[in-house]
């Protein structure tokens, strides 16, 4: 019998449903609806826009009872949590719908339009064998660069650069039609001027793939075809012929709404200047959306995240053997102690990443690295994660060191119990993981964990000396014991060299 699965995506302005087999990955329903035209002005949901938004999803909610599915997910996208009233919203969906929205931040958009094109890719053909190719996700506030390495996910990056705030700022500095263009050009080399700085080392790529930028799709896309390759040159001629028509003339010849005129020109802008940047003469545009990535169920995914997450590390100068050691120890414990800690795959994911991450506050002083761990982790974006997911990683890098939350967690009592909970458990274990190689040597070369009915015992297997090792080990070791309720212990093993 069929698995059938719901999935619906809110943004500022559509609403969007699949239907989904689960166990063939067969897509039944695809359905979209626009409920308000955009609006780059509105910061909020007027109650007529929220009374059709809600409206949808009561069709959505009668097509899925017609399929007789039992599972749904509602998730809603980073513009719409970014409305003033977005919580009010968000409660009257919950209450007149019994579906909680679960919100999605920029780069888990990215992550999940990324999943969606590698899943699609036997259907559209755009990511070749072999081929060094960049992804360019584009919504309406940032743009998202990722990079491909021969079909491996390498880095992600993004800017808070998109369309849609770019021509906010023109329209608040009333630029004048004649001036548009050459002003909108400086301001994305001065907005993007870092980013490209910090960008990666790369290899020339092959191909450009653009998911997302609903112009581009409106413009160059044929209607009922999933995808298209644009030269560079035919953007430009486009865009130059966007800087010389008004407003009307735009409409009639580009099938644009008015309030979608604004911000027109800057994504072509944006286009062009992210395509000089990677040196890259043709772009493949795409109709493959987040909804279509929320939907994927892909083996390589958390590795994509672990990967993003060496790349924080490596920006961060963390040093890698030591990082790459505290991780294998992480995740050998995660495996070994399963009957105690009764955690989720999930949690394995957040402990590696927490693993690979936990010291880059040595970037600024290594003296309470930790403080400045949290500090770091805090203020940016881990690719993949939800905000709460990037929050609890930022405090369990915290509590990997000498310091330890108190008793009753009040130091991290900004979150739920059950997520305080699992910080605590998450960083116990690290801190345990961390101590394995506090000498920065790699001395041990084989863990075995015992579970005895009054305590875990640690034997690594070694022939130097591990006295440093275990002296803070069981220093780190009282924390795991008031979350677990059991004494945990190093032992060295073997002959000494």
């Amino acid at each position: 019998m069929a698995t059938l699965e719901g999935i619906i995506l809110l943004n500022s302005s559509t609403a969007a449903l699949q239907i989904v087999n689960t166990k063939t990955g067969e897509k039944l329903e695809n359905v979209t609806r626009e409920f308000s035209e955009s609006d780059i002005n509105s910061p909020i949901f007027s109650t007529e826009i929220m009374r059709r938004a809600l409206e949808q999803v009561h069709k959505f909610q009668q097509l899925l009872r017609d399929y007789a599915v039992k599972t749904v997910q509602l998730f809603g996208s980073e513009t719409l949590s970014q409305m003033k009233n977005a919580v009010y919203f968000a409660d009257q969906v919950e209450s007149t719908t019994g579906l909680k929205i679960q919100w999605l931040n920029g780069n888990q958009e990215s992550f999940y339009r990324q999943l969606a094109l590698r899943q699609a890719d036997n259907q559209q053909q755009l990511m070749q064998a072999g081929q060094n190719i960049f992804v360019l996700g584009m919504s309406s506030t940032r743009i998202d660069l990722g990079y491909f390495e021969h079909d491996r996910f390498a880095f992600s990056q993004h800017s808070a650069v998109g369309p849609v705030r770019l021509a906010q700022t023109l329209n608040a500095m009333s630029i004048g039609v004649a001036q548009e263009t050459a002003f909108a050009i400086e301001l994305i080399n001065s907005k993007l001027a870092d980013f490209w700085h910090m960008l990666p080392p790369f290899k020339a790529v092959d191909s450009l793939i653009l998911l997302g930028a609903d112009a581009a799709q409106q413009i160059f896309l044929p209607e009922n075809q999933h995808r298209m390759t644009v030269s560079r040159t035919a953007i430009q001629v486009v865009t130059d012929d966007l800087s010389n028509l008004n407003d009307q003339a735009i409409m009639e010849k580009y099938a644009v709404e008015l309030n979608d005129v604004p911000f027109v020109l800057t994504e072509m802008l944006l286009l062009l200047n992210v395509m000089q940047a990677i040196n890259v003469s043709s772009l493949q545009i795409s109709d493959l959306t987040v909804l279509d990535g929320l939907s994927v169920k892909d083996v390589h995914a958390d590795d994509d995240i672990i990967t993003a997450a060496r790349g924080i590390a490596d920006r961060y100068m963390v040093e890698k053997q030591h990082r790459e050691l505290v991780l294998t120890y992480a995740h050998q414990l995660f495996d070994r102690l399963k009957k105690i800690h009764h955690l989720t795959a999930r949690d394995r994911l957040l402990l590696g990443v927490a693993a690979l991450v936990h010291d880059v506050g040595s970037f600024i002083n290594s003296q309470k690295h930790y403080q400045y761990s949290e500090e770091i982790l805090t203020g940016i974006d881990l690719y993949g994660l939800a905000t709460v997911e990037q929050r609890m990683i930022a405090s369990i890098a915290r509590y990997h060191s000498a310091e330890t939350p108190d008793d009753a967690l009040r130091t991290v009592e900004d979150f739920s119990p059950a997520q305080r909970l699992r910080i605590a458990k998450l960083s116990a274990i690290l801190r345990l993981a961390d101590a394995l190689d506090d000498g920065r040597r790699q001395k041990i070369t084989q863990l075995t964990v015992s579970i005895g009915e009054s305590q875990v015992t640690i034997t690594a297997q070694t022939s130097a000396d591990l006295q440093l090792e275990i002296f803070v080990f069981t220093q780190k070791a009282s924390f795991f014991e008031a979350v677990f309720g059991m004494p945990i212990v190093l032992k060295r093993k073997g002959k000494r060299s």
